[in-house]
Parts: C-alpha cells; structure tokens; sequence
C-alpha cells in the first residue's frame, strides 16, 4: 500500500484543484495537490515538500481533513487529506497541466481521480450545509449593524461581515444546532463570515463531553483572527472546571496563535480567579511575551480583574514592574476604572504607572 498525502487549499470557499499532466497514470484528471510520502518523511513533511515541488508555494499544514483507503488497477494508495494554507508563494504550474480555484458547487465540471470522489461528497454535503446557515443569516442582516461591527473589528475586512444582531444570532444557533446540518457545518472550517464563527462558537459551547469539546475548540481556534469571534467562546462546561482544564488552558496560553493565546488567558480569567485561584496562574500571564494587541490588552485585562478579586497576590507583579510596560500602564488603568477597587488602592495604583524609557 502507499501512502500519499494531498492538501485541501482554501480561499475562501474556494479550493485549489490540480490537472494530471497527459504522460502520467491517471493524466487530465484533476485532484488535489500532493504526493507521496517518501522514507523517513512524516506526512506532514511529504505534503509541504511536494506543494513545493508542484506548485513553488510554502503551506503551513493543518488538521486533517479526512482519509481513505482506494485500489486502482496498479497500486492502492492510503490517502490522507489535510486542511492547508498558503503561507508564502503563489501557486504556479509546476508538473500540474492547469489549476483552478473552484467552488463545490462547481466540482460536477471536473474530472476527479476516483480516489476523490469520497472527499468530494464530503466536501459538498458540508458546504451544502454551510449554505443553509448563511441563507438564514443573510435574511437576518442588519445593514446599520454591519457597520456598527465593522468599526468595532478594525483587522476584519467589512465584506466578512454580515451584521446580524446578537440576540437574532443566539435564536438562530439554537434552532441551528437542531438541525442535521449543524453537524456538518462544524466540520467546515475554515468559516467565510464573522457571523458564521459566531454560530460554531455558540453550538461549541453547548458540547457536554469534555474530549470532544476541547477537540473541538482545538480544530477552531487556529481559524480565529480576530477579538469578537475569540471572546464568543465560552464553552457552559467549563464553569465546572473539568480536571483537565487547567493543562488545556496552559497549553493554549502557550501556543504560537495569539488569539488562541487570547483565549486561554481568557479563560483563566474566566474560571480561575475566585475559588480556583493559585498564585502561580499570575507568572503564566506575565511570562507572556509579544506584539500583538489583543493578547496584551487580554493579559491587562486579566491583571486588572486580579487586582479586584485577587489584590494582595497581583500586586508585587506592578511594584516588581514584571509585566511589560504597556501591560503594566494598562491593567492600571483597567483597575482605576473599576468600581470594584477602593478609592485608596486606586491612588495606590495611580502611583505606579511607568513612563515610557
């Protein structure tokens, strides 16, 4: 048997398809870039070499999609189709005889390889079912509130949003999660619309299995990219405190993906600040180090809400200045303006701001 990898390149809901040259096995049918897996190459490895090799572009490979098993007259081939983006490059035809980007509703036009035509029914059954959400979410747009959401959403570009009101978003996951299609839907990142993380956040939330749920959030948090769909998330089981909670959430503030680092501190914000606090959880936050807005207003936010529940531990972190400067001004300011510091602490406080060097 051989094992081969192939890449499923989003743009949007588009994907990338590939023509077979005429001189090779199975030539002018179309399938999805990859190729063999070579000795001592993990499957990872094999697809970002032959994306390489076949289309000149640098992919950053991610969760697989799917894989199969399927026999041709002259070989079997174990197939393993992974969700990928194009991380530096554009594509060009390198062994290929033609490329497209093609919609699934467009894929009855083209020729597969037969070991594809499972992934192709995958493929139009989710994205039928993404269609039906964005149906729904389309009759419910609020053109005023498009804006409104825009300009609330600076690194968002205006044609991903929809604008539907929250509370019409919240009726609608209820009535969505009923359905057959939710399933399918949450199989079909990545998503095109803010509204439609929304909807996956909400029907996220409601899993009861803990495995299942942090698998879950695992396979959408490296889709976030911005603040909103990042704090949608607050999965209802996690007000229990699971037992292995605490691991996940220290794994996600480690990861290379700030808002799944946003995430995280959120989280530990979230469940871990009253009768789950330990003063350890507040080096996990000022240990964290980077250039992205979202995750260092999230860790001032954190610092200030510890400063209202947690004051005598959170404080040495301001007067030991172990947080980063802008940090460090920031939960400041957060905690003056909350009604839940004393007057007296506040002027404390005011005391320790730091100018910039």
């Amino acid at each position: 048997m051989t094992e081969v990898v192939a890449a499923l390149i989003r743009d949007g809901d588009r994907f990338l398809a590939c023509r077979r040259p005429p001189h090779k096995a199975r030539g002018l049918l179309w399938e999805f870039v990859g190729g063999k897996v070579e000795p001592g190459e993990t499957k990872e490895q094999a697809l970002i070499r032959e994306c390489r090799e076949e289309l000149d572009i640098q992919i950053d490979v991610g969760p697989m999609f799917m894989e199969l098993t399927h026999e041709y007259p002259d070989l079997t081939v174990h197939l393993t189709l992974f969700r990928a983006s194009i991380r530096q490059g554009e594509p060009r035809l390198m062994e290929h005889s033609e490329m497209r980007w093609v919609l699934p509703t467009e894929l009855d036009g083209l020729d597969f390889c037969p070991a594809d035509e499972e992934i192709l029914n995958t493929i139009r059954a989710r994205y039928a079912a993404v269609l039906s959400l964005r149906e729904r979410l389309f009759a419910l747009q609020d053109e005023k509130y498009r804006a409104f959401s825009s300009s609330l959403i600076p690194n968002m570009p205006a044609e991903r949003i929809i604008g539907v009101r929250t509370p019409a978003l919240r009726q609608l996951a209820r009535e969505f999660g009923k359905t057959p299609e939710a399933e399918l839907f949450l199989k079909s990142l990545p998503h095109l619309y803010l509204e439609e993380y929304a909807v996956h956040s909400a029907l996220a939330a409601e899993i009861k299995e803990y495995d299942r749920l942090i698998a879950a959030l695992d396979e959408l948090l490296p889709y976030v990219d911005n603040w909103a769909t990042c704090d949608m998330l607050s999965p209802k089981l996690f007000k229990k405190r699971p037992a292995g909670l605490i691991g996940d959430i220290r794994r996600w503030m480690d990861s290379p993906e700030p808002y799944t680092v946003r995430f995280g501190i959120g989280m530990l914000m979230a469940h871990y600040l009253d009768d789950g606090f330990r003063p350890e959880y507040l080096d996990w936050v000022a240990e964290i180090r980077s250039q992205e807005y979202y995750v260092n207003m999230m860790a001032a936010w954190y610092f200030a809400t510890t400063l209202a529940k947690q004051y005598d531990s959170a404080l040495p972190f301001l007067e030991e200045r172990r947080l980063p400067l802008w940090t460090h001004n920031k939960a400041i300011q957060k905690a003056v303006e909350s009604r839940r510091i004393s007057e007296e602490r506040k002027t404390y406080l005011r005391s320790l701001r730091r100018k910039q060097v």
